[in-house]
């Protein structure tokens, strides 16, 4: 029998068939939707900030899946990481207060203000900074080498290939990523309601299952597991989620608005403390050593 090798299910004639599939998704992705979450741009608003990270925090669901990555990593005391978007220090302050050496790659202000913020909060040690993307970093301005590289849903890079062999270069110990597995609830709703709003369909991320070929493409054959993203957000009143996802989908008139309210009122739950929208969704880590 013919020893299975995945390299035989890649396209003959494009050996780049997925990292090349990963790259015009998210161009098309940017074309189509500019500064929707994700996005640099999406970034660069105080408000935005606060809405993802700031309310994220103060929940019960949000820490538990912090302390599961983090437990699901296992990474040493002492351990040089490299924390590529790395927000307001998610993974880097508790890495940090536990005796790592943490350097983050973060280009957005407000992130590094929030990272700033939460290192002072926690009494953490030094954390290094580098204001800028991972994509724009020579690797020899880097302090190579590092034990772990982390990129906890921050792959917003469009040459996957390039980013990832720079991931392999400045690590000498484990790599890993967090990224969707399936379509977290944002997505679905920008889905069903970006034509609507903006009259144009709306282009998702690409999910672990094409990073997950991207790497087998590449000769890298890491492992996959499942992650239980953190629990729908609970919404007191309709009218808070029509607030949030108005900043989130680029909304600007009344009547974006009225769309976004009959939509929210036609399918979000009743549940104990308000309402949320249905489904679960379910997040990749994927790791290798070198």
């Amino acid at each position: 029998m013919t020893p299975y090798n995945p390299q035989r299910l890649l396209p003959k004639k494009n050996p780049r068939y997925w990292r090349d599939r990963w790259q015009q998704q998210k161009c098309a992705r940017s074309a189509a939707t500019g500064n929707s979450p994700g996005s640099r741009g999406y970034w660069s608003c105080s408000k935005n900030v606060q809405e993802i990270y700031g309310k994220s925090r103060q929940s019960v669901s949000w820490n538990r899946k912090v302390e599961t990555q983090l437990a699901d990593m296992n990474i040493p005391t002492g351990s040089r990481v490299l924390d590529i978007g790395a927000g307001t220090g998610t993974l880097a302050v508790p890495l940090a207060a536990k005796g790592c050496r943490v350097t983050v790659i973060e280009p957005s202000d407000l992130m590094r203000e929030g990272l700033a913020q939460n290192q002072r909060l926690a009494g953490v040690p030094d954390i290094t900074v580098i204001p800028r993307r991972w994509e724009d970093i020579p690797l020899e301005e880097l302090d190579v080498p590092f034990d772990v590289v982390i990129a906890s849903y921050s792959l917003t890079m469009t040459d996957i290939g390039a980013a990832l062999l720079k991931m392999q270069a400045c690590c000498t110990g484990t790599i890993h990523l967090f990224w969707f597995l399936t379509p977290p609830s944002w997505v679905r709703v920008s889905h069903d309601l970006w034509p609507q709003l903006h009259g144009t369909e709306y282009t998702g991320e690409p999910l672990a299952d094409c990073l997950w070929q991207v790497l087998c493409e590449m000769g890298i054959y890491a492992d996959i597991g499942v992650e239980q993203r953190k629990q729908p957000t609970i919404y007191p009143k309709i009218e808070d989620a029509v607030s949030e996802y108005y900043q989130r989908l680029n909304c600007s008139t009344p009547t974006q608005e009225t769309i976004l309210y009959d939509y929210f009122r036609s399918n979000m739950l009743h549940s104990a403390g308000g309402y949320r929208l249905p489904g679960d969704s379910l997040g990749a880590h994927i790791r290798w050593e070198i």
